[in-house]
């Protein structure tokens, strides 16, 4: 039986929300195509409507269709997590149940709200909706989006809830992975969050992956990642770091979702620009973006036929 820790500590892509209607229509012809190319190249699940899915654009029962075309349509072949996080605990509630109900294998929850937070209503907004499902939760900090940062303390507190097992560590500081660790006695999986501090995340323990870059180079993401993770083999997956990082330094200095949605425009499988007012890279970072992928050899024989039509 797979344990909640073991479930988490994989490669999850963060896809983009393929969009139609100049951004104001969700393309879910689209959405299966962006799933179809996660599954043909072996990575381990999908997060829709996470950060590069555009959490926060859409409507609840926009995101309820987009997490049931994305159940519906992988069908078990990997696993699909879904963002849930809304404004309110009854809304994230809501969508989180929607997702265990059309077939999710987790959910990733940020708070999200107008008005900061205290820890203590963030504590009882992830309690009340983990208490609600059965769904494993990975409990996605992300005080760079949200506001609201939740301490090593805190989080290793959250994950002694059943449901919470996982933690998305996306602040950039490193010393936050040993943290909580430490604290909860590695009972916990933690994701690597900041996509430019992979390798270094890695390192320091953490067991799960959420990155944009799969999206582009997923073949040499995993392969780089099982390096890293599975086999302990610092030094081959620092070799493909050094291919990666350039792409996900960038991501984490442009935005995700600005990134993700650019670059699979740039490789000829567009996706739609980000819903208004987000928008695609600027000519000078999607030139800077296109040059990195091709020293990175994302121009690979599945990717000819699009660049040739551009």
């Amino acid at each position: 039986m797979v344990t909640k820790h073991e479930f988490w500590s994989r490669v999850f892509t963060f896809v983009p929300t393929p969009l139609k209607d100049d951004g104001e229509a969700i393309d879910e012809d689209g959405l299966r195509r962006v799933l179809d190319h996660q599954i043909e190249n072996r990575v381990d699940g999908v997060c829709v409507f996470g950060s590069t899915g555009g959490n926060g654009s859409f409507s609840e029962d926009e995101m309820k269709r987009g997490i049931e075309v994305a159940a519906r349509h992988v069908d078990g072949r990997i696993s699909v997590i879904a963002g849930t996080g809304a404004r309110t605990t009854s809304g994230c509630t809501r969508l989180s149940r929607h997702a265990e109900a059309v077939g999710c294998d987790g959910v990733m929850i940020l708070p999200m709200t107008y008005w900061p937070l205290t820890l203590e209503e963030v504590r009882a907004h992830y309690e009340r909706v983990a208490d609600a499902i059965a769904l494993p939760i990975c409990v996605y900090n992300n005080p760079w989006t949200t506001g609201i940062d939740m301490p090593p303390e805190f989080l290793a507190e959250l994950a002694r809830h059943e449901n919470m097992r996982c933690i998305k560590e996306s602040t950039g500081d490193l010393a936050r992975i040993s943290a909580i660790r430490r604290l909860t006695g590695d009972g916990v999986a933690i994701i690597a969050g900041w996509e430019s501090t992979s390798l270094q995340a890695f390192s320091a323990g953490a067991t799960g992956w959420a990155p944009v870059v799969t999206n582009f180079l997923p073949e040499l993401a995993m392969a780089f990642f099982r390096a890293a993770v599975d086999d302990h083999d610092l030094a081959g997956a620092r070799a493909m770091w050094d291919r990666l990082f350039p792409i996900c330094e960038l991501i984490c200095a442009k935005s995700h979702i600005r990134v993700g949605h650019t670059g699979l425009d740039i490789l000829g499988r567009p996706v739609g620009p980000p819903r208004r007012p987000l928008g695609m890279l600027d000519e000078e970072d999607r030139a800077r973006l296109r040059s990195l992928l091709e020293a990175a050899g994302a121009f690979g024989a599945e990717a000819g036929a699009g660049i040739a039509a551009q």
